[in-house]
Protein backbone atom coordinates (compact mmCIF):
# COMPACT_ATOMS: atom_id res chain seq x y z
CA UNK A 1 0.00 0.00 0.00
CA UNK A 2 1.31 3.43 -0.96
CA UNK A 3 1.92 5.79 1.99
CA UNK A 4 3.18 9.30 2.51
CA UNK A 5 5.24 10.28 5.56
CA UNK A 6 5.94 13.89 6.38
CA UNK A 7 8.39 14.62 9.18
CA UNK A 8 10.44 17.43 10.67
CA UNK A 9 13.75 17.24 12.48
CA UNK A 10 16.39 19.60 13.81
CA UNK A 11 19.82 19.92 12.19
CA UNK A 12 21.37 23.28 13.00
CA UNK A 13 24.61 24.36 11.39
CA UNK A 14 24.93 21.87 8.55
CA UNK A 15 27.58 22.81 6.03
CA UNK A 16 26.72 22.91 2.33
CA UNK A 17 28.73 19.70 1.76
CA UNK A 18 26.81 17.94 4.57
CA UNK A 19 23.51 18.85 2.94
CA UNK A 20 24.78 17.76 -0.47
CA UNK A 21 25.81 14.39 1.03
CA UNK A 22 22.40 13.93 2.62
CA UNK A 23 20.62 14.63 -0.66
CA UNK A 24 22.89 12.24 -2.59
CA UNK A 25 22.33 9.53 0.01
CA UNK A 26 18.55 10.10 -0.14
CA UNK A 27 18.53 9.81 -3.92
CA UNK A 28 20.60 6.62 -3.89
CA UNK A 29 18.55 4.91 -1.16
CA UNK A 30 15.23 6.11 -2.56
CA UNK A 31 15.99 4.80 -6.02
CA UNK A 32 16.78 1.37 -4.56
CA UNK A 33 13.51 1.37 -2.60
CA UNK A 34 11.17 3.06 -5.09
CA UNK A 35 10.67 6.07 -2.82
CA UNK A 36 9.95 9.59 -4.02
CA UNK A 37 9.64 12.88 -2.18
CA UNK A 38 11.07 16.24 -1.32
CA UNK A 39 13.36 17.78 1.26
CA UNK A 40 13.22 21.34 2.57
CA UNK A 41 15.95 22.74 4.84
CA UNK A 42 15.72 26.17 6.45
CA UNK A 43 19.20 26.25 7.95
CA UNK A 44 17.99 24.71 11.21
CA UNK A 45 15.22 22.20 10.44
CA UNK A 46 14.42 19.59 7.84
CA UNK A 47 10.97 18.91 6.53
CA UNK A 48 10.85 15.82 4.37
CA UNK A 49 8.05 14.11 2.47
CA UNK A 50 8.62 10.45 1.67
CA UNK A 51 6.31 8.40 -0.55
CA UNK A 52 6.37 4.68 -1.18
CA UNK A 53 5.37 1.27 0.02
CA UNK A 54 5.07 1.04 3.79
CA UNK A 55 7.86 -1.53 4.29
CA UNK A 56 10.27 0.61 2.28
CA UNK A 57 9.30 3.77 4.16
CA UNK A 58 9.83 2.04 7.50
CA UNK A 59 13.31 0.97 6.38
CA UNK A 60 14.20 4.53 5.37
CA UNK A 61 12.71 6.02 8.55
CA UNK A 62 14.83 3.65 10.68
CA UNK A 63 17.96 4.89 8.89
CA UNK A 64 16.90 8.53 9.19
CA UNK A 65 16.12 8.21 12.89
CA UNK A 66 19.66 7.01 13.65
CA UNK A 67 21.44 9.63 11.51
CA UNK A 68 23.57 11.74 13.91
CA UNK A 69 23.36 14.83 11.68
CA UNK A 70 19.91 15.65 13.01
CA UNK A 71 17.69 15.03 16.02
CA UNK A 72 14.17 15.46 17.31
CA UNK A 73 12.51 13.65 14.43
CA UNK A 74 8.75 14.06 14.58
CA UNK A 75 6.32 12.53 12.07
CA UNK A 76 3.66 15.09 11.18
CA UNK A 77 1.64 12.98 8.76
CA UNK A 78 1.40 9.30 7.91
CA UNK A 79 -1.32 8.82 5.32
CA UNK A 80 -2.41 6.25 2.76
CA UNK A 81 -2.30 7.63 -0.76
CA UNK A 82 -3.93 6.70 -4.05
CA UNK A 83 -1.01 8.16 -6.00
CA UNK A 84 2.29 9.91 -5.42
CA UNK A 85 2.45 13.68 -5.06
CA UNK A 86 6.09 13.74 -6.26
CA UNK A 87 6.22 10.88 -8.78
CA UNK A 88 9.24 12.20 -10.67
CA UNK A 89 11.40 13.24 -7.70
CA UNK A 90 13.69 10.69 -6.03
CA UNK A 91 14.43 13.44 -3.53
CA UNK A 92 13.95 16.99 -4.68
CA UNK A 93 15.77 19.52 -2.53
CA UNK A 94 13.77 22.71 -2.29
CA UNK A 95 15.86 25.61 -1.07
CA UNK A 96 14.07 28.29 0.89
CA UNK A 97 14.78 31.86 -0.12
CA UNK A 98 16.47 34.00 2.50
CA UNK A 99 13.76 36.58 3.03
CA UNK A 100 11.08 35.04 5.25
CA UNK A 101 8.32 37.18 3.73
CA UNK A 102 9.07 35.67 0.29
CA UNK A 103 9.49 32.05 1.36
CA UNK A 104 5.90 30.86 1.18
CA UNK A 105 5.33 32.12 -2.36
CA UNK A 106 8.67 30.74 -3.55
CA UNK A 107 8.01 27.35 -1.97
CA UNK A 108 4.48 27.17 -3.36
CA UNK A 109 5.82 27.74 -6.90
CA UNK A 110 8.16 24.75 -6.53
CA UNK A 111 5.72 22.21 -5.07
CA UNK A 112 4.29 19.61 -7.42
CA UNK A 113 0.69 20.12 -8.51
CA UNK A 114 -0.36 16.60 -7.47
CA UNK A 115 0.39 17.09 -3.78
CA UNK A 116 -2.63 16.64 -1.52
CA UNK A 117 -3.96 19.79 0.13
CA UNK A 118 -3.22 18.75 3.73
CA UNK A 119 0.44 17.97 3.03
CA UNK A 120 0.79 21.10 0.94
CA UNK A 121 -0.59 23.27 3.77
CA UNK A 122 1.88 21.81 6.30
CA UNK A 123 4.82 22.21 3.91
CA UNK A 124 3.89 25.82 3.20
CA UNK A 125 3.58 26.58 6.92
CA UNK A 126 7.14 25.28 7.35
CA UNK A 127 8.32 28.21 5.22
CA UNK A 128 7.60 30.62 8.09
CA UNK A 129 9.92 28.84 10.54
CA UNK A 130 13.26 30.43 11.23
Amino acid sequence: MLRQYLYVSTAPGLERDDLKGIIESCERNNEERGITGLLVYNGRNFLQLLEGEEADLLWVMRRISTDPRHSGLSVLEDVAAEERGCPDWLMRHIRLVDKIEDRRASLEEQLPSGLNDQLKRIILNFAALN
